[in-house]
């Protein structure tokens, strides 16, 4: 009996050491994260407890032996929240080995008792949370996005290679939990304890061989369906957190930089990882992180082209409110410009503040462009790889927003012009011809921003450029029509006042003519008549005043269309002007005859019209026959092939003085054509290079140049420079420099 009681307190003591000495090495495992070690010490200590039966039966007795010991599971069970914490903290971390997740999940089966199924809705829920808290925790944004992209990964790896095998618990974790359960706690966790045999040769058999059981669930048959619904929330986080994480990145270069690593080919070890949790293959990058990316650089994108168009309509501004470079004329010909002012600019009449107005958008959009194509590639390149989607989406949404802030810009355009009454009142007309330079310019001078208004596919778009500057050539006709109007009232005023002062009471130049007629015997009768060959003077002042403007507004650089746009409705209007005073004037047969010459002379001249115009036809004939009706007929018979032929030698004679104007009439450059080339076959002995421009020059020499190959960069790009602004000179000579 007395052997017994020793044995049974030396039953007791083994315990109550293993109990003193649990603590540290609880400690000392969660310290090195070794869960499942310091688990299964506490169920050791929580086993003993109850086999102790501490209180009651003889075991009581002895127990009065060791009084620190009552205490001792107070100090022990606390440790069970923080075993558990520390597994949960383990199971959301970043990176988490297949050994920690194993450990963690068996450590958390064992103390809490939990289903596996349930336990992975936890793991999988936690990790969304850590997703979510990885975006905005702080730091480098960089930082934070590695850690979220390695958070899912890491997920998808541990399901794959721990808990989905043809949906069955693998061998891996399986295996643990055999081992959990069939281990002695004793010999695994005191095994490298001195002295461990003399501990462990008193205890009793229930605590020597203890070994903690599962009782739960270790099934998973509805794991691919939680993997499934987990991805689509995975992404739905990144959808609503990744756009306030990217808030800070405030260049689209830096976003190209920040998604660099995720835009590689996925490999096959990831492509087997998807397939075998999620039934499908997904991408890191077009699967999760490209949308919300994308509207992220769509945001950046979208303000550099407004504060670049924003920039331009303050330019505007300020060049509608300084318009001293309203004489473009003044421009041409001024020696002393800046060195870098070229001959093309001149010839293309654009001032210095136009042209660097565009200058500096363009600008502006190429470093906008060059920040882009970091994230895109350069859409001029055939070959594109991994980012030939977000291209697409991107160069769309670029395309879209050009247009859009280049619609705002022309409506700016539009709302700084002034109206009608304003123009006449203040002389702004100033304004109109610079805002339509300025719109001009846009289309011509500007090849960054018609490459951002060109689609990627390249099929989808004309190479017109007036197509994808709609709206811009909208504003610039607009405002060339107001300009046209206004000058055109201005000129058919001055020729209505000139009519109602007897403007033929002056300048009348005629020319006597020997002519033969046929007499009633059948022979010849020679007399002479006097016929005029000039246009009156009002007439050469109307036509002066209209060529000098069109000159000092810089005409000569305007395409072929833009000058009878903005005088299409002047010829209607002298012909008005004409039939509203022939209603009341009272002219002699001369008078009609001069006024036959000035009236024919100036429809002419100022038939710009592109197109036909019967209705205007007839009305020019129903006003050349009320100036016949004053005519004796019978003179008229005798007259009229004459003084057609004065008209036809006055438009060759005044062709180029009025070139701004005679350059676009149908009628004046059909007469002009048709005496150039009477003239040249008249000199077909002239055996030397005659230039090229006939209805000018028809006899000019031209000298003979070095083939481009043999000149230099500089002289050949000088040469063509200086030829395209004599081409145009010759074509628009202004009476204001006396050609």
């Amino acid at each position: 009996e007395e052997h017994s009681k020793k044995e049974e307190f030396w039953s007791i003591a083994s315990q109550m050491k293993l109990l003193v000495d649990t603590p540290e090495k609880i400690w000392n495992a969660m310290e090195n994260k070794q869960y499942l070690i310091a688990g299964q010490l506490y169920l050791l200590s929580r086993h003993i407890v109850t086999n102790l039966h501490i209180g009651n039966g003889a075991a009581s007795q002895h127990l009065t032996q060791f009084p620190v010991l009552a205490q001792q599971w107070g100090a022990i069970s606390h440790f069970k929240p923080s075993i558990l914490q520390g597994c949960r903290d383990t199971l959301e971390g970043v990176s988490v080995s297949d050994e920690q997740f194993t450990e963690s999940v068996s450590t958390v089966i064992l103390l809490e008792g939990v289903d596996l199924e349930t336990l992975v809705q936890e793991v999988l829920e936690s990790r969304l949370s850590a997703v979510a808290r990885h975006l905005t925790s702080g730091g480098s944004v960089r930082n934070q996005l590695a850690d979220c992209v390695e958070s899912i990964i890491c997920t998808l790896d541990l399901v794959h290679n721990n808990l989905v095998t043809s949906n069955h618990v693998t061998d891996k974790l399986k295996h643990l939990c055999h081992n959990v359960t069939t281990m002695e706690v004793v010999s695994n966790a005191f095994k490298q304890e001195t002295g461990l045999q003399s501990i462990t040769r008193h205890l009793p058999t229930l605590v020597h061989s203890y070994h903690p059981t599962i009782n739960s669930s270790l099934d998973l048959p509805n794991m691919t369906e939680l993997c499934e619904s987990w991805w689509e929330r995975v992404v739905k986080t990144l959808n609503d957190n990744l756009p306030s994480t990217l808030h800070y990145v405030q260049s689209v270069s830096s976003v190209a930089n920040l998604v660099k690593p995720y835009c590689q080919k996925s490999s096959s070890e990831w492509e087997t990882v998807c397939l075998g949790v999620l039934n499908k293959k997904v991408h890191i990058w077009n699967d999760m992180l490209q949308g919300p990316i994308n509207e992220h650089v769509k945001k950046i994108i979208s303000a550099y082209i407004k504060d670049a168009m924003m920039a331009t309509t303050t330019d505007v501004s300020e060049i509608i409110q300084n318009h001293s470079e309203a004489d473009v004329s003044s421009f041409v010909w001024n020696l002393n410009c800046r060195k870098e002012t070229k001959l093309q600019q001149k010839s293309e009449g654009f001032v210095d503040s136009v042209r660097s107005l565009c200058g500096d958008l363009n600008d502006r959009l190429t470093v906008i462009y060059n920040d882009i194509i970091t994230y895109t590639g350069n859409p001029e390149k055939s070959r594109y790889k991994e980012d030939s989607v977000r291209a697409e989406e991107i160069f769309s949404h670029i395309h879209h927003v050009t247009k859009q802030t280049l619609v705002q810009v022309s409506e700016h355009i539009l709302s700084s012009v002034p109206d009608e009454e304003d123009i006449a009142a203040n002389s702004r007309s100033d304004q109109l011809t610079i805002l339509a330079h300025v719109c001009r310019c846009l289309v011509q001078h500007t090849p960054q921003l018609q490459r951002l208004l060109t689609p990627r596919d390249r099929s989808k778009y004309s190479a017109n450029s007036s197509e994808m500057y709609q709206c811009i050539v909208s504003a610039k006709c607009a405002l060339l029509r107001r300009y046209g109007s206004w000058v055109t009232d201005v000129i058919t005023e001055k020729l209505a006042a000139l009519l109602r002062s007897e403007a033929l009471t002056f300048a009348m130049v005629w020319e006597e003519r020997q002519i033969k007629e046929e007499s009633e015997d059948g022979g010849s009768v020679e007399s002479k008549i006097s016929l005029p060959v000039y246009s009156s003077s009002y007439v050469n002042t109307v036509l002066y005043a209209l060529s000098t403007e069109l000159y000092r507004i810089g005409c000569h650089g305007f395409t072929e269309g833009e000058v009878p746009l903005m005088l299409g409705e002047l010829d209607d209007k002298i012909v008005q002007v004409y039939d509203e005073w022939l209603e009341t004037a009272e002219i002699t047969q001369n008078m009609a005859l001069q006024y036959w010459l000035d009236f024919k002379y100036l429809t002419a001249m100022c038939n710009v019209s592109s197109s036909i115009n019967t209705e205007r036809n007839k009305k020019i004939t129903a006003v050349v026959r009320r100036i016949e009706t004053n005519i004796d007929p019978f003179d008229w018979d005798v007259y009229q092939p004459h003084l057609a032929s004065n008209l036809h030698g006055l438009v060759r004679r005044t062709y180029n003085l009025y070139g701004a104007i005679s350059v676009h009439s149908s009628t004046v450059q059909a007469i002009a054509a048709s005496a150039a080339r009477a003239a040249f076959q008249q000199n077909t002995h002239n055996v030397l290079l005659s230039n090229e421009m006939v209805s000018r020059f028809p006899l000019l020499p031209v000298r003979s140049d070095p083939s481009p190959d043999e000149r230099s960069d500089d002289e050949s790009s000088d040469l063509d420079h200086l030829s395209s602004l004599c081409r145009t000179i010759s074509q628009f000579s202004s009476p204001v420099l006396g050609l």
